[in-house]
């Protein structure tokens, strides 16, 4: 079964970091009900992505990996980096993941966070799915772009 998580992430149009603060969405019907509530303001305001395909596989020359080699689940932040921004690492940094050109067409398919930030004001939250309503503002609120990412770890 896939899990989906809410996931906070700082886009600069070439490096995206997830942030650790990610949020498993369960139970299921709590996670339909965010979905509909979200998507009833602005059907990109969420917008679902595979997490096996934020990565770039070079040898395959396609989107996607058939294992992430990172886990979601794990805290620490998640950076990636568009092929161009790769070349610019400095040596002994934290790893910097290559970034799939679909997710980077997805990444740059994101409404601003100010004015998704705007949108959230309009969001009916039940009580059970107030605690994610409440994160995604906060996350828009800092500047943040809001992903939701399905894994289920297979292409």
């Amino acid at each position: 079964m896939a899990n989906l998580w809410l996931v906070p992430v700082r886009w600069d149009g070439t490096e995206a970091e997830l942030h650790s603060e990610r949020l498993l969405l369960e139970p299921e019907e709590h996670k339909e009900r965010l979905l509909r509530a979200v998507q009833a303001v602005h059907p990109r305001l969420l917008l679902l992505f595979k997490a096996a395909l934020l990565l770039d596989d070079e040898a395959a020359d396609a989107c996607g990996v058939a294992e992430l080699p990172f886990a979601l689940e794990q805290g620490g932040g998640i950076r990636l980096a568009a092929a161009d921004a790769l070349t610019d690492r400095a040596a002994g940094s934290e790893p910097l993941w290559p970034l799939s050109h679909c997710a980077e067409a997805y990444l740059h398919r994101l409404i601003a966070p100010a004015e998704a930030e705007q949108l959230m004001a309009a969001v009916n939250a039940e009580p059970d799915i107030q605690p994610w309503i409440q994160a995604m503002r906060n996350w828009f609120g800092q500047g943040l772009h809001v992903i939701l990412l399905r894994e289920d770890g297979s292409l």
